[in-house]
């Protein structure tokens, strides 16, 4: 009788165990995900996000100061083109491991017009758990749709590529919900291979150049708008549940 007892004790604690495991499964990951264009290094570089993509980070002196800014905590990937440097992606290191990362041009810069333009992704791993992200962060061409229709074909160039992108990343990564950030240089949300799409910001009327784009397939609210710290453009953080 005892034997019987012991047994169907030890079946109740198995079945309670396996019922948290799958409420905490259920319950699901929080992350930020954030961008911020530093208008040529002048922002601080907050550390707002645990993962944020960045735009105009060019020159050495730039990346010298994010890195001091981030510290430790962060990891930072800088792809090999020199160009492609300007729109790094940094990470919480206690919270995600980078299992890929990749880098493409979208087309070449001209003097006095635009530097070489990129789309950059990491592929993160989240720290304890069997969920993994993929994040990407571009920069456009500004004044296309301002000014300058004749940078039209570059930034439509551009959008061709980061759709393309978006894509393949969807075909190699079909499980892993995707994020798309960047400052388009154009107010207003473009479609992406489904189902990644536009995430509007919470109190702000209309689409602002600073985007961010999310896989439907999360829980998430609406983008919040932070602060310049520094810079003449607001970050921007969404908060996911994965």
């Amino acid at each position: 009788m005892k034997l019987i007892t012991a047994l169907v004790a030890a079946a109740a604690a198995l079945v309670t165990m396996v019922s948290g495991a799958s409420s905490a499964a259920a319950a699901g990951t929080e992350i930020a995900i954030g961008t911020h264009n530093s208008h040529y290094g002048d922002g601080s570089f907050e550390r707002f996000a645990g993962v944020i993509g960045w735009q105009e980070v060019n020159d050495p002196p730039d990346r010298e100061k994010l890195d001091s800014r981030l510290g430790a905590e962060y990891e930072t990937f800088y792809p090999a083109d020199g160009p492609a440097k300007a729109v790094p992606i940094s990470w919480r290191v206690d919270r995600f491991t980078k299992v890929g990362a990749g880098s493409v041009r979208t087309h070449d810069g001209e003097a006095e017009v635009t530097p070489a333009r990129y789309v950059n992704w990491v592929v993160l791993d989240v720290i304890g758990t069997d969920k993994s992200i993929v994040v990407v962060n571009t920069h456009f061409i500004s004044g296309a749709w301002s000014g300058h229709p004749e940078r039209q074909a570059r930034w439509n160039t551009h959008y061709q590529v980061l759709n393309d992108t978006v894509a393949m990343l969807r075909q190699n990564h079909p499980q892993k919900p995707v994020f798309v950030v960047g400052d388009f240089n154009r107010a207003k949300a473009m479609p992406l291979p489904a189902p990644v799409k536009y995430v509007p910001v919470a109190g702000v009327g209309g689409v602002p150049i600073d985007q961010i784009y999310a896989s439907t397939t999360v829980s998430h609210g609406d983008v919040a708008r932070q602060p310049m710290w520094g810079s003449d453009h607001h970050a921007y953080k969404l908060l996911a549940t994965i």
